[in-house]
């Protein structure tokens, strides 16, 4: 059985914002994924809301993506196709980040999985945009749209550069409209199918 690691933030894991809550298994990209693939594979699901690249928050634990992907790795391994999507929460005020140091943090953290033998397709999240409009838009802060813009060129160059695949995730999908960061069921669906199309190598969405 082929197993396949989504590694990721509060998107990864399913949050549904309108009711501060969770999507179901069926609805959420993981899930969705798996009906997808089918029995020949086994789908991870490791999300965590607020999780960084390689950032410690002052209000929230265990979000410092390198070091639990540490943990992640030698839970779950073997992994064959590690799918990393973070940096959204990289772009918030309180970690004043640059676009090449939440790179490295992904690039350390696909390191990690690349080590257990995992083939790794690095996933630029959705690009965030008209944030004044979020309830989020406090955490966020004036200059978190304009870091996002950077992320998939930064993460294209990175995956070039260790020949792993890429995904701009912006080309397939918007944020929702509720909060501008997360995304929808329809938002959900289409990731997966990205996904899809990009483990059974139909398609590659790299632009």
């Amino acid at each position: 059985m082929i197993q396949v690691l989504c590694y990721g933030d509060s998107n990864t894991w399913g949050y549904q914002p309108e009711k501060d809550g969770r999507y179901s298994w069926e609805q959420r990209y993981p899930g969705v994924l798996s009906k997808k693939l089918g029995t020949e594979y086994r789908v991870i699901e490791n999300g965590l809301c607020g999780r960084t690249t390689c950032f410690d928050s002052k209000t929230e634990p265990y979000v410092n993506g390198v070091e639990e992907a540490k943990v992640c790795a030698m839970i779950n391994e073997p992994i064959d196709i590690a799918v990393i999507m973070l940096g959204t929460n990289d772009c918030k005020d309180e970690y004043c980040a640059k676009a090449q140091v939440i790179g490295e943090g992904i690039e350390k953290i696909a390191e990690t999985f690349e080590k257990t033998g995992a083939k790794i397709i690095v996933a630029a999240p959705p690009i965030l945009s008209n944030l004044e409009k979020s309830p989020f838009y406090s955490e966020f802060g004036k200059g978190a749209e304009e870091k996002s813009k950077e992320l998939a060129a930064c993460y294209k160059r990175l995956a070039s550069r260790h020949g792993w695949k890429f995904l701009n995730v912006g080309n397939v999908v918007s944020a929702g409209t509720f909060d501008k960061i997360h995304l929808d069921v329809e938002g959900h669906e289409k990731l997966a199918e990205s996904v899809y199309k990009m483990i059974i190598g139909k398609e590659e969405y790299d632009e």
